[in-house]
Protein backbone atom coordinates (compact mmCIF):
# COMPACT_ATOMS: atom_id res chain seq x y z
CA UNK A 1 0.00 0.00 0.00
CA UNK A 2 1.23 3.45 -0.94
CA UNK A 3 2.71 5.54 2.53
CA UNK A 4 1.64 9.27 3.27
CA UNK A 5 4.03 11.05 5.79
CA UNK A 6 2.16 13.76 8.12
CA UNK A 7 4.48 15.82 9.33
CA UNK A 8 2.89 18.34 12.22
CA UNK A 9 4.10 21.89 12.27
CA UNK A 10 2.09 24.48 13.53
CA UNK A 11 2.84 24.61 16.81
CA UNK A 12 3.31 28.35 17.71
CA UNK A 13 6.39 27.33 19.77
CA UNK A 14 6.47 30.29 22.46
CA UNK A 15 8.67 28.52 24.66
CA UNK A 16 11.15 29.42 22.02
CA UNK A 17 10.85 33.36 23.05
CA UNK A 18 11.31 34.34 18.81
CA UNK A 19 9.89 36.23 16.30
CA UNK A 20 11.05 33.20 14.38
CA UNK A 21 8.52 29.93 14.27
CA UNK A 22 9.93 26.94 15.76
CA UNK A 23 11.00 24.94 12.90
CA UNK A 24 12.70 27.49 11.34
CA UNK A 25 14.90 27.28 13.90
CA UNK A 26 18.09 25.75 12.71
CA UNK A 27 20.22 22.32 13.87
CA UNK A 28 23.62 21.65 11.53
CA UNK A 29 22.54 24.98 9.63
CA UNK A 30 19.18 23.44 8.34
CA UNK A 31 15.76 24.46 9.66
CA UNK A 32 14.56 21.45 11.75
CA UNK A 33 11.38 21.23 9.30
CA UNK A 34 13.90 20.76 6.75
CA UNK A 35 15.56 17.40 8.60
CA UNK A 36 12.52 15.53 8.91
CA UNK A 37 11.70 16.13 5.25
CA UNK A 38 14.69 15.04 4.36
CA UNK A 39 14.13 11.89 6.61
CA UNK A 40 10.80 11.69 5.32
CA UNK A 41 11.65 11.96 1.55
CA UNK A 42 14.27 9.16 2.24
CA UNK A 43 10.95 6.76 2.64
CA UNK A 44 9.86 6.92 -0.70
CA UNK A 45 6.09 8.20 0.37
CA UNK A 46 3.51 8.54 -2.19
CA UNK A 47 2.93 12.39 -0.33
CA UNK A 48 4.43 14.64 2.22
CA UNK A 49 1.68 16.54 4.00
CA UNK A 50 2.85 19.60 6.19
CA UNK A 51 0.65 20.90 8.84
CA UNK A 52 0.99 24.64 9.53
CA UNK A 53 -1.08 27.78 10.79
CA UNK A 54 -2.02 30.97 9.04
CA UNK A 55 1.05 32.67 11.12
CA UNK A 56 3.54 30.49 9.81
CA UNK A 57 2.16 30.54 5.88
CA UNK A 58 5.70 32.25 4.91
CA UNK A 59 7.90 29.17 5.48
CA UNK A 60 6.42 27.81 2.28
CA UNK A 61 9.12 29.68 0.91
CA UNK A 62 12.12 28.13 2.39
CA UNK A 63 10.85 24.43 0.75
CA UNK A 64 10.32 25.02 -2.99
CA UNK A 65 12.86 22.22 -3.74
CA UNK A 66 10.31 19.34 -1.51
CA UNK A 67 7.04 18.10 -3.38
CA UNK A 68 4.88 19.14 -0.11
CA UNK A 69 0.36 19.12 0.33
CA UNK A 70 0.67 21.78 2.82
CA UNK A 71 -2.19 22.40 4.93
CA UNK A 72 -3.58 25.02 7.24
CA UNK A 73 -4.74 24.25 10.55
CA UNK A 74 -6.64 27.57 11.50
CA UNK A 75 -7.52 27.01 15.05
CA UNK A 76 -4.73 25.59 17.55
CA UNK A 77 -7.31 22.60 18.73
CA UNK A 78 -4.43 20.26 19.11
CA UNK A 79 -2.59 17.04 17.09
CA UNK A 80 -5.83 14.84 16.42
CA UNK A 81 -7.29 18.11 15.10
CA UNK A 82 -4.29 19.01 13.19
CA UNK A 83 -4.23 15.01 11.81
CA UNK A 84 -7.19 15.43 11.06
CA UNK A 85 -6.97 18.40 8.72
CA UNK A 86 -4.83 15.93 5.96
CA UNK A 87 -7.26 12.66 6.36
CA UNK A 88 -9.93 13.42 4.68
CA UNK A 89 -7.52 14.19 1.53
CA UNK A 90 -5.94 10.62 1.36
CA UNK A 91 -7.24 7.40 0.03
CA UNK A 92 -8.93 4.92 2.98
CA UNK A 93 -6.80 2.26 2.11
CA UNK A 94 -3.69 4.03 2.28
CA UNK A 95 -0.66 3.81 5.09
CA UNK A 96 -0.17 7.18 7.21
CA UNK A 97 3.14 7.69 9.27
CA UNK A 98 2.56 10.68 11.45
CA UNK A 99 5.83 12.70 12.05
CA UNK A 100 6.99 15.89 14.30
CA UNK A 101 9.18 19.53 12.48
CA UNK A 102 10.68 19.71 15.83
CA UNK A 103 12.53 16.42 16.13
CA UNK A 104 14.67 17.03 13.80
CA UNK A 105 17.27 13.90 14.36
CA UNK A 106 14.85 11.75 13.63
CA UNK A 107 16.02 8.45 12.13
CA UNK A 108 15.03 7.09 8.43
CA UNK A 109 16.87 3.48 9.66
CA UNK A 110 14.36 3.56 12.85
CA UNK A 111 11.51 4.62 10.86
CA UNK A 112 11.94 1.91 8.66
CA UNK A 113 12.04 -0.63 11.24
CA UNK A 114 9.01 0.84 12.97
CA UNK A 115 7.06 0.95 9.77
CA UNK A 116 7.76 -3.09 9.11
CA UNK A 117 7.12 -3.86 12.89
CA UNK A 118 4.03 -6.08 13.30
CA UNK A 119 2.84 -5.39 10.15
CA UNK A 120 -0.87 -6.75 10.77
CA UNK A 121 -1.57 -4.28 13.58
CA UNK A 122 -3.80 -1.78 13.77
CA UNK A 123 -1.87 0.88 15.04
CA UNK A 124 1.61 1.47 15.91
CA UNK A 125 3.36 3.83 18.45
CA UNK A 126 7.30 4.77 18.60
CA UNK A 127 8.39 5.14 22.23
CA UNK A 128 11.22 5.90 24.09
CA UNK A 129 13.53 4.65 27.08
CA UNK A 130 14.16 7.52 29.14
CA UNK A 131 16.53 7.84 32.31
CA UNK A 132 14.10 10.77 33.36
CA UNK A 133 11.07 10.65 31.80
CA UNK A 134 9.83 13.62 33.54
CA UNK A 135 6.76 15.32 31.24
CA UNK A 136 6.62 12.60 29.00
CA UNK A 137 3.42 10.33 28.69
CA UNK A 138 3.89 7.34 29.73
CA UNK A 139 3.12 3.72 28.01
CA UNK A 140 0.93 1.49 30.09
CA UNK A 141 1.26 -2.26 28.51
CA UNK A 142 -1.53 -4.46 28.96
CA UNK A 143 1.55 -6.63 30.52
CA UNK A 144 4.89 -5.86 30.84
CA UNK A 145 6.43 -7.83 28.26
CA UNK A 146 3.60 -7.91 25.94
CA UNK A 147 3.52 -6.25 22.73
CA UNK A 148 0.22 -4.12 23.54
CA UNK A 149 -0.47 -0.72 24.61
CA UNK A 150 -3.56 -0.52 26.96
CA UNK A 151 -3.17 3.29 26.64
CA UNK A 152 -0.65 6.11 27.20
CA UNK A 153 -1.15 8.52 30.31
CA UNK A 154 -0.04 12.05 30.75
CA UNK A 155 2.51 13.60 33.59
CA UNK A 156 0.08 14.72 35.58
CA UNK A 157 -2.61 11.90 35.31
CA UNK A 158 -0.20 9.58 36.57
CA UNK A 159 0.01 7.99 39.89
CA UNK A 160 3.38 7.03 41.74
CA UNK A 161 3.38 3.90 39.72
CA UNK A 162 2.83 5.12 36.69
CA UNK A 163 6.12 7.78 37.20
CA UNK A 164 8.32 5.31 37.45
CA UNK A 165 7.66 4.00 34.38
CA UNK A 166 10.12 4.74 31.85
CA UNK A 167 8.93 4.22 28.45
CA UNK A 168 7.64 7.61 27.23
CA UNK A 169 5.40 8.06 24.15
CA UNK A 170 7.14 10.15 20.96
CA UNK A 171 3.79 10.57 19.36
CA UNK A 172 5.21 9.12 16.24
CA UNK A 173 1.97 6.60 14.90
CA UNK A 174 1.78 4.33 11.82
CA UNK A 175 -1.78 3.14 10.71
CA UNK A 176 -4.15 3.28 7.41
CA UNK A 177 -6.33 6.03 6.54
CA UNK A 178 -9.34 4.27 7.41
CA UNK A 179 -8.69 3.35 10.83
CA UNK A 180 -7.11 6.58 11.97
CA UNK A 181 -10.29 8.76 11.01
CA UNK A 182 -12.47 6.47 12.61
CA UNK A 183 -10.43 7.03 15.78
CA UNK A 184 -10.04 10.67 15.55
CA UNK A 185 -13.69 10.98 15.06
CA UNK A 186 -14.38 9.70 18.65
CA UNK A 187 -11.62 12.23 20.22
CA UNK A 188 -13.05 14.48 22.67
CA UNK A 189 -11.38 17.64 24.48
CA UNK A 190 -12.28 16.98 27.87
CA UNK A 191 -9.36 18.12 29.06
CA UNK A 192 -7.79 21.53 30.73
CA UNK A 193 -6.57 22.54 27.07
CA UNK A 194 -9.63 21.87 25.59
CA UNK A 195 -7.63 20.37 22.82
CA UNK A 196 -8.13 16.87 20.77
CA UNK A 197 -5.24 14.87 21.43
CA UNK A 198 -4.00 12.43 19.33
CA UNK A 199 -2.82 9.63 21.98
CA UNK A 200 -6.58 9.81 22.98
CA UNK A 201 -6.59 7.11 19.96
CA UNK A 202 -4.92 4.51 22.42
CA UNK A 203 -7.84 3.98 24.17
CA UNK A 204 -10.40 4.25 21.64
CA UNK A 205 -8.46 1.90 19.85
CA UNK A 206 -8.36 -0.84 22.53
CA UNK A 207 -12.24 -0.05 23.27
CA UNK A 208 -12.81 -0.63 19.91
CA UNK A 209 -11.10 -4.52 20.25
CA UNK A 210 -8.16 -2.99 17.97
CA UNK A 211 -4.04 -3.99 19.12
CA UNK A 212 -2.41 -0.77 19.28
CA UNK A 213 1.67 -2.15 19.47
CA UNK A 214 4.60 0.10 20.81
CA UNK A 215 8.13 -0.22 18.83
CA UNK A 216 10.87 0.76 21.80
CA UNK A 217 13.98 2.59 20.73
CA UNK A 218 16.85 3.17 23.28
CA UNK A 219 17.80 5.65 20.82
CA UNK A 220 16.82 9.06 22.73
CA UNK A 221 19.54 11.34 21.12
CA UNK A 222 17.27 10.73 17.58
CA UNK A 223 14.09 11.16 18.80
CA UNK A 224 14.53 14.45 21.47
CA UNK A 225 12.07 16.97 20.32
CA UNK A 226 12.73 20.89 20.69
CA UNK A 227 10.34 22.73 22.65
CA UNK A 228 12.56 25.79 23.92
CA UNK A 229 16.56 27.02 23.36
CA UNK A 230 17.85 24.99 25.60
CA UNK A 231 16.59 21.72 23.80
CA UNK A 232 17.57 23.04 20.68
CA UNK A 233 21.63 23.95 22.05
CA UNK A 234 21.19 20.04 23.27
CA UNK A 235 20.34 18.72 19.71
CA UNK A 236 22.24 20.68 17.72
CA UNK A 237 25.50 19.63 20.12
CA UNK A 238 23.98 15.69 19.58
CA UNK A 239 24.05 16.98 15.59
CA UNK A 240 27.97 18.07 15.91
CA UNK A 241 28.89 14.99 18.22
CA UNK A 242 27.82 12.84 15.18
CA UNK A 243 29.02 14.66 12.22
CA UNK A 244 32.42 14.51 14.09
CA UNK A 245 32.54 11.20 15.12
CA UNK A 246 31.37 10.10 11.51
CA UNK A 247 34.21 12.31 9.73
CA UNK A 248 36.36 11.06 12.35
CA UNK A 249 35.56 7.17 11.10
CA UNK A 250 36.06 8.35 7.45
CA UNK A 251 39.89 9.34 7.99
CA UNK A 252 39.48 12.65 8.41
CA UNK A 253 41.59 14.19 11.16
CA UNK A 254 41.07 16.87 13.50
CA UNK A 255 42.86 18.40 16.21
CA UNK A 256 40.26 19.32 18.35
CA UNK A 257 37.23 18.22 16.46
CA UNK A 258 34.84 19.79 19.53
CA UNK A 259 36.20 23.14 18.18
CA UNK A 260 35.00 22.33 14.61
CA UNK A 261 31.09 23.00 13.28
CA UNK A 262 29.60 21.36 10.48
CA UNK A 263 26.46 23.23 9.04
CA UNK A 264 25.19 21.73 6.46
CA UNK A 265 25.84 18.77 3.53
CA UNK A 266 29.46 18.20 3.78
CA UNK A 267 31.99 16.20 1.90
CA UNK A 268 35.52 15.93 2.88
CA UNK A 269 38.07 13.47 0.84
CA UNK A 270 41.28 11.25 1.90
CA UNK A 271 43.87 12.72 4.41
CA UNK A 272 42.35 15.75 4.85
CA UNK A 273 43.15 18.00 7.89
CA UNK A 274 41.07 20.43 9.92
CA UNK A 275 42.80 22.50 12.47
CA UNK A 276 40.79 24.26 15.20
CA UNK A 277 37.97 26.90 15.41
CA UNK A 278 36.69 25.93 11.92
CA UNK A 279 33.16 26.45 10.37
CA UNK A 280 32.36 24.69 7.30
CA UNK A 281 28.92 25.76 6.23
CA UNK A 282 26.25 25.28 3.77
CA UNK A 283 27.39 22.90 0.38
CA UNK A 284 31.15 22.30 1.00
CA UNK A 285 33.48 19.77 -0.59
CA UNK A 286 36.84 19.22 0.65
CA UNK A 287 39.35 17.40 -1.88
CA UNK A 288 42.02 15.06 -1.04
CA UNK A 289 44.68 16.12 0.97
CA UNK A 290 43.36 19.64 1.79
CA UNK A 291 44.39 21.12 4.76
CA UNK A 292 42.35 23.72 6.46
CA UNK A 293 44.36 26.17 9.21
CA UNK A 294 42.62 27.04 12.51
CA UNK A 295 39.77 29.83 12.39
CA UNK A 296 38.77 29.67 9.24
CA UNK A 297 34.99 29.75 8.11
CA UNK A 298 34.12 27.73 4.50
CA UNK A 299 30.53 28.43 2.93
CA UNK A 300 29.08 26.99 0.09
CA UNK A 301 32.25 26.46 -1.72
CA UNK A 302 34.64 23.52 -3.49
CA UNK A 303 38.07 23.35 -2.36
CA UNK A 304 40.12 21.51 -4.24
CA UNK A 305 42.94 18.67 -3.42
CA UNK A 306 46.56 19.65 -2.08
CA UNK A 307 44.77 22.99 -1.55
CA UNK A 308 45.91 24.78 1.68
CA UNK A 309 43.61 27.45 3.28
CA UNK A 310 45.58 29.37 6.00
CA UNK A 311 44.13 30.60 9.27
CA UNK A 312 41.90 33.48 9.49
CA UNK A 313 40.27 32.97 6.33
CA UNK A 314 36.70 33.52 5.40
CA UNK A 315 36.11 31.58 1.92
CA UNK A 316 32.21 32.09 0.41
CA UNK A 317 30.42 30.60 -2.16
CA UNK A 318 33.41 30.32 -4.72
CA UNK A 319 35.46 27.22 -6.31
CA UNK A 320 38.89 26.94 -5.35
CA UNK A 321 41.84 25.13 -7.49
CA UNK A 322 44.19 22.02 -6.75
CA UNK A 323 47.36 23.64 -4.82
CA UNK A 324 46.38 26.37 -3.84
CA UNK A 325 47.46 29.01 -1.16
CA UNK A 326 45.01 31.02 0.49
CA UNK A 327 45.62 33.26 3.63
CA UNK A 328 46.17 33.93 6.16
CA UNK A 329 43.55 36.71 7.19
CA UNK A 330 42.28 36.67 3.55
CA UNK A 331 39.02 36.74 2.55
CA UNK A 332 37.34 34.98 -0.96
CA UNK A 333 33.98 36.12 -1.63
CA UNK A 334 31.24 34.60 -3.64
CA UNK A 335 31.41 34.15 -7.14
CA UNK A 336 35.12 33.64 -7.46
CA UNK A 337 36.48 30.92 -9.25
CA UNK A 338 40.49 30.09 -8.60
CA UNK A 339 42.33 27.45 -11.28
CA UNK A 340 45.03 25.91 -9.76
CA UNK A 341 48.34 26.61 -8.17
CA UNK A 342 46.65 30.72 -7.40
CA UNK A 343 48.28 32.31 -4.44
CA UNK A 344 46.03 34.72 -2.11
CA UNK A 345 47.69 35.99 0.86
CA UNK A 346 47.65 38.25 3.84
CA UNK A 347 44.83 41.11 4.23
CA UNK A 348 43.80 40.03 0.07
CA UNK A 349 40.07 40.30 -0.66
CA UNK A 350 38.84 38.61 -3.75
CA UNK A 351 35.24 39.20 -5.18
CA UNK A 352 33.58 37.76 -8.11
CA UNK A 353 36.67 37.48 -9.96
CA UNK A 354 38.34 34.21 -12.54
CA UNK A 355 41.77 33.78 -11.78
CA UNK A 356 43.80 31.52 -13.28
CA UNK A 357 46.50 29.13 -12.60
CA UNK A 358 49.97 30.63 -10.89
CA UNK A 359 48.94 33.99 -10.35
CA UNK A 360 49.74 35.75 -6.96
CA UNK A 361 48.61 38.27 -5.31
CA UNK A 362 50.28 38.29 -1.83
CA UNK A 363 49.52 41.20 0.08
CA UNK A 364 47.09 43.79 0.79
CA UNK A 365 45.19 44.12 -2.46
CA UNK A 366 41.36 43.80 -3.60
CA UNK A 367 40.96 42.40 -6.75
CA UNK A 368 36.80 42.58 -7.55
CA UNK A 369 34.73 41.99 -10.29
CA UNK A 370 37.77 40.98 -12.20
CA UNK A 371 38.99 38.40 -14.85
CA UNK A 372 43.17 37.68 -14.13
CA UNK A 373 45.23 35.62 -16.77
CA UNK A 374 47.77 33.11 -16.26
CA UNK A 375 51.35 33.70 -14.31
CA UNK A 376 50.37 37.13 -12.98
CA UNK A 377 52.30 39.27 -10.21
CA UNK A 378 49.88 41.33 -8.39
CA UNK A 379 51.80 43.50 -5.96
CA UNK A 380 51.45 44.93 -2.96
CA UNK A 381 48.24 47.37 -2.24
CA UNK A 382 47.16 47.16 -5.89
CA UNK A 383 43.19 47.95 -6.24
CA UNK A 384 41.10 47.00 -9.11
CA UNK A 385 38.09 50.34 -8.74
CA UNK A 386 35.57 48.45 -9.86
CA UNK A 387 32.66 50.89 -8.81
CA UNK A 388 31.73 54.11 -10.02
CA UNK A 389 29.25 54.90 -7.48
CA UNK A 390 26.27 53.34 -9.87
CA UNK A 391 27.54 50.28 -11.27
CA UNK A 392 30.04 47.95 -11.25
CA UNK A 393 32.80 47.47 -14.06
CA UNK A 394 34.96 44.60 -14.85
CA UNK A 395 38.60 44.46 -14.86
CA UNK A 396 40.62 42.12 -17.45
CA UNK A 397 43.95 41.53 -17.13
CA UNK A 398 45.67 38.79 -19.20
CA UNK A 399 48.68 36.50 -19.06
CA UNK A 400 52.40 37.56 -17.74
CA UNK A 401 51.35 40.69 -16.16
CA UNK A 402 53.11 42.26 -13.60
CA UNK A 403 51.82 45.02 -11.72
CA UNK A 404 53.72 46.75 -9.28
CA UNK A 405 52.94 47.96 -5.97
CA UNK A 406 50.41 50.18 -4.84
CA UNK A 407 48.44 50.47 -8.06
CA UNK A 408 44.89 51.14 -8.72
CA UNK A 409 43.34 50.28 -12.32
CA UNK A 410 39.91 52.12 -13.22
CA UNK A 411 37.51 49.93 -14.41
CA UNK A 412 36.37 49.42 -17.44
CA UNK A 413 39.75 47.96 -18.44
CA UNK A 414 42.23 45.79 -20.17
CA UNK A 415 45.42 44.83 -19.15
CA UNK A 416 46.99 43.48 -22.33
CA UNK A 417 49.21 40.29 -22.40
CA UNK A 418 52.82 41.02 -20.85
CA UNK A 419 52.19 44.29 -19.76
CA UNK A 420 54.29 46.22 -16.60
CA UNK A 421 52.36 48.46 -14.58
CA UNK A 422 55.11 50.78 -12.44
CA UNK A 423 54.87 51.32 -9.00
CA UNK A 424 52.26 53.36 -7.72
CA UNK A 425 50.46 53.73 -10.72
CA UNK A 426 46.60 54.56 -11.64
CA UNK A 427 45.76 52.83 -14.87
CA UNK A 428 42.45 54.23 -16.93
CA UNK A 429 43.72 52.77 -20.33
CA UNK A 430 43.45 49.98 -22.12
CA UNK A 431 47.16 48.97 -23.10
CA UNK A 432 48.99 47.20 -26.11
CA UNK A 433 50.66 44.36 -25.32
CA UNK A 434 54.31 43.66 -23.58
CA UNK A 435 54.33 47.68 -22.39
CA UNK A 436 55.84 49.19 -19.60
CA UNK A 437 52.72 51.41 -17.92
CA UNK A 438 53.84 54.26 -15.94
CA UNK A 439 51.27 56.50 -14.49
CA UNK A 440 52.24 59.13 -12.09
CA UNK A 441 53.07 62.63 -10.67
CA UNK A 442 57.24 63.02 -11.47
CA UNK A 443 58.43 64.03 -7.73
CA UNK A 444 59.30 67.55 -6.95
CA UNK A 445 62.10 68.93 -4.63
CA UNK A 446 61.80 71.83 -2.84
CA UNK A 447 64.60 72.53 -1.21
CA UNK A 448 65.06 74.44 2.67
CA UNK A 449 61.65 73.96 2.89
CA UNK A 450 59.66 75.35 6.05
CA UNK A 451 56.80 74.32 7.57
Amino acid sequence: MSLNIIILAAGNGKRMHSALPKVMHKVGGKPMLEHVLISARKLNPKSINVVINSKIENIKNSFKDYNIDWYNQLEQKGTADAVNTVLPNLEANEKVLILYADTPLIDTLLLEKFINYMPEISVKVLTVELNDPYGYGRIIREQAEEEIIAKIIEESEADDTQKNIKECNTGIVFSDVKTLRNLISEVKNENSKKEFYLTDIVSIANNKGLSVAPLLSKDFNSLLGVNDKCQLEKTEQIYQNEKRNFFLTQGVTMLDSKSIFFKGDIEIGKDVEIDVNVILEGNVKLGDNVKIRSNTIIKDSVISSKTEIKPYTIVEDSIIGHSCSIGPFARIRPNCNLEENVGIGSFVEVKASLIKKNTKANHLTYLGDSEIGENVNVGAGVITCNYDGVNKHKTIIKDNVFIGSDSQLIAPIIVEEGVTIAAGSTITDNSDKDSLLIARSRQQEKKNWKR
